[in-house]
């Protein structure tokens, strides 16, 4: 009786191993997009929290808040909070050096959100009579708000 001495994988053995493979792969790359979407709407929060300390520092200084209605911030010329408004003028004082733009905008056009906005669009910002409202966009659900519109005041995030 003959031996066999053959070592090695047959074709099915691969096949499975490169199939648990493609699946380890695939539930890597979902659990990745979901910590990236959270990371992106943990820096929205922190970037609206900033620029409504920014808006209140610039009204105690001058009594009112910037000019503006549907603003894309952090792009063209409203980079900089000065003296000058939202402008790209560095004359102090200077309430906020850098103004945020929405993480997933960086290499898009400029697009404000406005209170009709229903995707992903820059921080949109309007005045209204002495209280100023910021527009963004949350991808996923961040403590009680869901993905979706908000907006801030002075006095809320909603």
């Amino acid at each position: 009786m003959r031996k066999n001495n053959k070592k090695g994988f047959t074709l099915v053995e691969l096949l499975i191993v490169i199939a648990i493979f493609a699946l380890i792969a695939n539930v890597t790359m979902i659990s990745l997009g979901k910590a990236r979407r959270e990371s992106r709407d943990a820096q929205r929060m922190s970037d609206i929290s900033q620029l409504r300390s920014a808006l209140h520092l610039y009204s105690l200084e001058y009594g009112e808040y910037p000019d503006g209605e549907d603003l894309a911030l952090g792009v063209g010329s409203n980079l900089i909070l000065s003296s000058a408004e939202w402008s790209t003028d560095t004359t102090p004082p200077i309430f906020m050096y850098s103004v945020p733009r929405d993480p997933r905008m960086i290499n898009q056009s400029a697009s404000a959100c406005t209170a009709s906005s229903d995707d992903i669009c820059d921080y949109g910002y309007s005045i209204n009579s002495n209280d100023f409202t910021i527009y963004f966009y949350l991808e996923g659900n961040v403590g009680d708000m869901t993905s979706g519109l908000h907006a801030a005041t002075k006095d809320t995030v909603i």
